[in-house]
């Protein structure tokens, strides 16, 4: 399902050319190499890698295949884009990284941060717009787990496989949460958190919250509920930052900062998810090409992960 708004985010990197595409399911890389006009399609990875020349490896893979194919791509010195979690668990991300750090460069496809109301508020705060941080809290709520009219369930007809995952809001979710709120208030740590699985023939959780604190004791509130009764079954960004001189908020694709100088913009959310995809592919393209150093790089990455596991361990699910 991912693999589409990956192939889209490459099709405008004018600097590179998608030229192999493979999935177990043979089938499924020939649709997707005919929809983009990709020429060689393959059944397996180490197949693909000896076969054709490769400059990077874009993996959009389940998380239990992750580490092997890196391996691969390391093997074959071929740098690699690389869908989060890199791993289902730290202990192998770390062993991961550990391993092909200076033999290949490995970036996570964490593209949260690269939402265009996220970098925003980035900016809004490297620019000392709101002064110091008081409060945080970042939200996910949809009913997409819920039957709607039509007896579908939306979030399980775009990813069936969620059904069946130990590990749900926080791993599939909440991680790019913990990656934004890191990214946008720096180091923290895990204070405390709960997961609940709220549907019957759901594995994992299907709600959760997680209590941060910054280093100065910064207050910061993650949560997500794909269960949520009478909400949209597609689920949007909400956003509470509160500064002492300005604060910010968003929802439903308007970002408002009050306070001293307020301002209002309206992100088109379609266009803002896509363009996540967008520009995280271009910056690893541009990085390849200039030899700066990844945004989410691997080892930046693992603070990430760290605190999904800390959170996952507090709330009794690790």
């Amino acid at each position: 399902m991912i693999s589409r708004h990956h192939l889209l985010a490459w099709m405008k990197v004018k600097s590179a050319a998608v030229v192999a595409i493979c999935d177990p399911e043979t089938s499924r890389a020939a649709a997707r190499g005919a929809e983009f006009n990709i020429a060689a399609n393959y059944r397996g990875v180490a197949e693909m890698l000896a076969r054709e020349r490769l400059d990077a490896v874009d993996v959009a893979s389940p998380p239990e295949t992750h580490a092997d194919v890196v391996r691969l791509c390391a093997h074959h010195q071929v740098s690699v884009l690389c869908q989060k979690p890199l791993t289902p668990s730290l202990a192998q991300a770390e062993q991961l990284v550990a391993e092909v750090t200076g033999t290949i460069r490995l970036m996570v496809h964490e593209n949260w941060r690269f939402r265009p109301y996220f970098r925003t508020i980035k900016k809004w705060l490297q620019e000392d717009r709101l002064g110091t941080i008081g409060a945080c809290r970042l939200a996910y709520r949809s009913s997409g787990l819920l039957p709607q009219a039509d007896g579908v369930r939306p979030a399980l007809a775009r990813q069936p496989r969620i059904q069946f995952e130990q590990h749900l809001m926080m791993r599939e979710i909440l991680i790019h949460h913990l990656d934004v709120v890191r990214w946008l208030l720096g180091p923290m740590q895990v204070v405390g958190a709960v997961g609940a699985a709220m549907v019957p023939d759901i594995r994992g959780e299907t709600s959760a919250t997680i209590l941060l604190r910054t280093e100065s004791g910064v207050p910061i509130i993650v949560e997500g509920n794909m269960a949520a009764a009478g909400l949209p079954a597609r689920a949007t960004d909400h956003v509470e930052l509160m500064g002492e001189r300005a604060s910010v908020l968003f929802a439903e694709g308007h970002l408002e900062r009050l306070g001293e100088d307020p301002e209002r913009l309206t992100f088109d959310l379609d266009a803002a998810y896509q363009a996540s995809f967008d520009h995280a592919v271009r910056h690893f393209a541009e990085c390849l090409t200039s030899g700066a150093a990844f945004e989410t790089d691997a080892r930046e990455n693992l603070a990430t992960l760290r605190l999904l596991d800390a959170a996952e361990r507090a709330a009794g699910l690790s």
